[in-house]
């Protein structure tokens, strides 16, 4: 992949900018067909793309045998398992409550990163993962002043999604600490084989009904969750491997959860509401967060 002159921070922001657009397509599909069709498809679209972008941008890198174990791990646990439970959520919840949880990823994270990397969270560093963590519960209250529930038990599906994402976070970064070489083209069609290798071994078929599925569709809806696929997980990963190969992870995911808030923002768009108090809030304590990121 070209090399990228620009922060790694940034890169993490347009991922998480082409991710939160996605949940809502994501999450329409889950719904209307289920969490485990939608995984499926969004896996097979990445792996067909990176596959494509390794031989066009990228050279093979030999890696040790603990690297290709972590790396494919990531996908198995990270997007098979994970992205599965999120879209489980996805379809009570909807995308914004679901990427809440996202809140705990920085902690879980920034310990790994103390133990296992060495990367100590300064004074500021600290403060502006609470920034992200306030802008995100924020973004919570004004949620449950409307429905009058926090709905639990789907949560809990929700933060089973984070936690095996954050373990396949912690699995791609030990890869790359094996593998400084390792380009992220590469690295993800490793990912995405591991998921697509999760989903042969529980539906040998399962190719087959996505292509079914996708034929019946009408074009409109055929074209809005391929583009979906290609944006919300091609490019959001392409961009986020990138930026998690020399990124502070704990600083990395604080704004990884502020996937809730572009989401909840694409969903006043699309009913064409004009955002709340607590929705600028939330906004602010971003930008003051990232702000103190770059100290």
């Amino acid at each position: 992949m070209p090399t990228l002159a620009v922060s790694p921070y940034l890169l993490a922001i347009a991922s998480n900018l082409f991710f939160g657009t996605a949940t809502l397509t994501f999450s329409r599909f889950s719904k209307s067909h289920s969490a485990a069709w939608v995984n499926q498809l969004k896996v097979s679209v990445a792996l067909i793309g990176f596959i494509a972008a390794f031989f066009a941008f990228e050279h093979f890198t030999p890696m040790p045998l603990t690297g290709n174990l972590a790396i494919i791990g990531s996908g198995i646990l990270g997007l098979f398992l994970g992205d599965y439970f999120l879209f489980r959520a996805f379809a009570s919840l909807g995308p914004s409550r679901t990427l809440v949880l996202y809140s705990f990823q920085p902690f879980l994270l920034g310990i790994y990163g103390s133990i296992f990397l060495n990367q100590h969270l300064s004074g500021v560093q600290f403060i502006a993962i609470l920034c992200m963590v306030a802008c995100v519960f924020t973004f919570v209250w004004e949620r449950s002043r409307v429905t009058g529930s926090l709905e639990l038990k789907n949560f809990g599906f929700a933060f089973l999604g984070i936690f095996f994402d954050a373990v396949g976070v912690m699995l791609s970064r030990a890869a790359y600490e094996s593998s400084p070489a390792l380009g992220p083209f590469q690295a993800n069609a490793m990912r995405a084989a591991g998921a697509f290798f999760g989903f042969l071994v529980i539906s040998p078929l399962f190719l087959g009904s996505l292509t079914r599925e996708l034929g019946i569709m009408s074009k409109r809806d055929r074209t809005k969750v391929l583009t979906a696929c290609f944006f919300g997980t091609f490019l959001s990963l392409a961009f986020y491997l990138s930026a998690l190969k020399t990124a502070h992870l704990a600083t990395l995911t604080a704004i990884s959860i502020t996937s809730p808030i572009w989401a909840s923002l694409f969903e006043h768009l699309q009913l064409k509401r004009w955002p709340s108090r607590y929705l600028w809030c939330a906004f602010g304590l971003f930008i003051l967060g990232f702000y103190l990121m770059q100290k």
